[in-house]
């Protein structure tokens, strides 16, 4: 296949459910077009490790094994014993860009989530104009570019973030006028990086141009007890006076999208694509150490929740200038659920996310002060799994566990013993507030925040992809994230040289579809797999 121009539209944590619900009901234009114009696949994410895995996956092209970035920006450091910001001067394995930027093609990166490094490509990249979370660790978002002077012009040309710098954790979403805010906000967000995005696309012939909206990332945490009526924290009151604030941003989104396919539809391959999902948060990560310190006879430490609940308000509220002096008290008396002590303990839990929670083993010879030795290594795991399996959620009568993954039986590579040893997964089939068994007792959520996020990630993503070669179809097969790096570089003519994934050989030598009929939104017969030609709606 020749090569040509790669423009790929990332959207963080957008959820395909929800896109087919309100591209069904015409809510979403654009992205209706888009399934019924372009080939749609599934893509699985690497299990256990969803949330802060699937960006390096496909960056990479690596499973977290061999590339050991499993929380986003944060690790756990074996001799601390505490996370640290995950801040590298340079990747250790080569990114898609810098592989494509070595054998010579164009390339621009804006906001492509959890990774650091600015330098390594041939063209521009731009590190935390407008993302979810700092690439890098810390508190605030700060821009940094390649070349250096291109972050003046950006703020010169289309101003500062729109939300301060700040993660979307700190905006409070309790009354009429803050949730108004959050929407106003992120809507401008959204708008304003499509100026940019189309601002630089004019500039240069670029081979692969990259930018990652992470809007519905934001507003699927924050927003979710306004979405959902199903949703234990539901607020029906203030839902019925702001409406449905989610599918707002998701409709700025498709706007955003429209707006971007009429640019470059015809010059230029474009894959669109969903990192992964969003759903309710029904999670007991956090509450895993207290568990987990039962077990071990110790005695579970608290604080007073009434007391961090008005922190975390006043916090939330703060400006950045007077929020920074105060950033180290801030996040020593934060109560993050984890026990003390972890160096004098035989297991413990690490962060991984929260759909699925990390159990670390104090491993002698792997952690600096470690007291488990290999020999006992794999009965401990044995019997926590049997522990863990054995619990259960008082308020609903069922398993609280729904999985226990042993990450050495479904991970290998040099970065293994970065990862936890077991991965957690939680029945999300209701509300976690206690957990219960014979030998823990019962453990409560006492003081750890358990409302800032409503909404919690699910696990499928999904690509739309638009080209004159590409019939629009739905593939019948699941692709999983390590197979897109190497499939976007196959598509430029380069070869990546490195990792876990393939080339998804729909996309590099594709056959067209069986005409297959579908119901316009007029109710009339519409024949799909003809064509890609799609004028977007904004």
């Amino acid at each position: 296949m020749p090569s040509s121009r790669v423009f790929l539209v990332g959207l963080d944590a957008a959820d395909k459910d929800l896109i087919d619900l309100w591209a069904g009901k015409g809510v979403l234009p654009n992205f209706s077009r888009l399934l019924d114009n372009a080939l749609v696949g599934d893509v699985d994410v690497p299990r256990g490790l969803e949330a802060g895995c699937v960006w390096p996956t496909f960056y990479f092209g690596l499973r977290p094994g061999n590339m050991g970035q499993y929380d986003g920006a944060r690790l756990f450091n074996p001799e601390s014993y505490e996370h640290q910001s995950f801040q590298p001067q340079q990747d250790s394995t080569p990114p898609l860009w810098t592989v494509l930027s070595r054998a010579g093609k164009r390339c621009a990166v804006i906001d492509a989530p959890y990774h650091y490094p600015v330098d390594g490509i041939n063209g521009m990249k731009v590190v935390d104009r407008a993302g979810h979370v700092p690439a890098g660790g810390g508190d605030f978002l700060h821009l940094r570019t390649h070349p250096p002077q291109l972050a003046d012009e950006i703020v010169q040309r289309f101003g500062p973030d729109p939300a301060g710098g700040r993660s979307s954790d700190f905006f409070a979403m309790d009354t009429v006028e803050a949730v108004q805010e959050f929407v106003e906000i992120y809507s401008r967000r959204i708008e304003s990086k499509t100026d940019m995005i189309l601002h630089y696309w004019q500039q240069a012939p670029w081979d692969f141009f990259m930018s990652v909206f992470t809007e519905a990332h934001c507003a699927g945490h924050r927003c979710w007890h306004l979405h959902d009526p199903d949703y234990h924290l539901h607020d029906a009151e203030l839902a019925r006076q702001v409406g449905n604030p989610l599918r707002e941003i998701y409709r700025a989104l498709d706007r955003a999208l429209g707006r971007l396919l009429d640019a470059v539809a015809d010059d230029a391959r474009v894959m669109v694509y969903l990192s992964h999902g969003m759903g309710p948060r029904h999670s007991a990560t956090r509450m895993l150490d207290r568990v987990l310190a039962k077990l071990e006879n110790q005695t579970v430490a608290t604080r007073s929740g009434w007391l961090m609940d008005s922190a975390r308000k006043v916090w939330r509220i703060m400006p950045e200038p007077v929020r920074k002096p105060f950033l180290g008290l801030r996040n020593s008396v934060t109560n993050d659920g984890f026990q003390p002590n972890r160096a004098g303990r035989r297991f413990f839990e690490v962060y991984a996310n929260d759909r699925t929670a990390g159990v670390r083993i104090n491993l002698q010879g792997r952690e600096s002060r470690g007291v488990v030795t290999e020999s006992e290594y794999a009965a401990l795991c044995d019997r926590l799994i049997a522990d863990l399996t054995a619990l259960r959620n008082p308020e609903s009568g069922e398993p609280v566990v729904r999985e226990v993954l042993k990450t050495r039986e479904h991970y290998s590579g040099p970065f293994l013993s970065r990862l936890p040893d077991l991965l957690v997964t939680w029945n999300r089939n209701h509300a976690i507030n206690f957990i219960e068994s014979d030998k823990v007792g019962r453990i409560d959520a006492q003081g750890l925040d358990m409302q800032t996020r409503t909404g919690d990630h699910r696990i499928k993503g999904r690509f739309f992809a638009l080209a004159h070669e590409w019939q629009a179809q739905t593939m019948a097969r699941t692709v999983n994230t390590e197979d897109l790096a190497p499939t976007l570089a196959a598509l430029l003519g380069v070869e990546m040289g490195h990792g876990d994934g393939g080339p998804i050989p729909e996309l590099l030598q594709p056959v067209p579809a069986p005409l297959k009929e579908t119901l316009t939104d007029n109710g009339n017969l519409r024949a799909r797999g003809v064509g890609h030609k799609v004028k977007a709606t904004v």
